[in-house]
């Protein structure tokens, strides 16, 4: 995929706006999460243009933003994928502690924490993200690598990170990096996000080529279906 550019918006009336700037971006398209407005501009989008946009859309947007606030997380929080797990219990003691099987985590906290404070809600998310983390070390650069070698890819680094707006992305350079949350998704999706970066690596673009290219890779399921599979996760913690 493009390399891209971003900057954040504190708009004095929509709030945080994540702005991206795409070199195969044609017009400017918007959609929110629970806590920013995520944008995708041209390369020359000014800032008309985008303030332009928000006065169109920022209050629709903004009432899905209110409609996406994230579920308080406590002993009843469950994650579960086919390589990641997560979740809460309390014990007696009065220190939190992380117990770890593989990438199996059960985060222990002392009787009576506040789940409903905001402050401790923030520092849980925290500790999901970083724990989610650590276990795609162990696991995503590993699928790539084994990917890249069954279909005859090359790459030229692999990075992870905590991005919320991608899956993953392929420089002109053959960098593929990674979200760290497709530790939420099942293996055959996995694959898919890797062996769609992958494929970019030989056509920097979305033709028919490339479809066709991808097709043969994830066979014998369909690359479209699966990307339309992809659409019901979510990155939200």
């Amino acid at each position: 995929m493009a390399e891209l550019s971003k900057s954040i918006l504190e708009h004095p009336v929509w709030g945080t706006v994540v702005i991206t700037r795409n070199h195969r971006a044609r017009r400017i398209v918007m959609r929110a999460r629970h806590d920013c407005i995520l944008m995708t501009v041209p390369l020359l989008a000014t800032g008309k243009d985008i303030e332009r946009a928000l006065e169109q859309c920022g209050e629709k947007l903004t009432q899905q933003m209110l409609k996406q606030k994230p579920e308080t997380i406590d002993t009843t929080y469950r994650m579960e994928s086919d390589n990641f797990s997560f979740g809460i219990a309390e014990h007696e003691h009065e220190k939190f502690l992380l117990r770890r099987n593989g990438n199996r985590f059960v985060l222990l906290c002392p009787k009576g924490t506040r789940f409903n404070d905001s402050n401790v809600q923030e520092w849980l998310r925290k500790v999901i993200r970083n724990t989610m983390a650590k276990a795609a070390r162990t696991v995503l650069p590993q699928r790539l690598e084994a990917l890249a070698r069954k279909h005859g890819f090359s790459y030229s680094r692999c990075t992870l990170r905590d991005v919320h707006t991608r899956w993953g992305s392929c420089s002109s350079k053959g960098s593929i990096n990674l979200s760290i949350y497709l530790m939420i998704l099942p293996d055959e999706l996995v694959d898919y996000v890797i062996l769609h970066e992958l494929c970019h690596t030989v056509e920097m673009n979305h033709s028919e080529r490339f479809w066709t290219l991808l097709d043969k890779a994830v066979a014998p399921a369909r690359a479209k279906a699966l990307r339309a599979r992809l659409k019901g996760y979510s990155t939200r913690i």
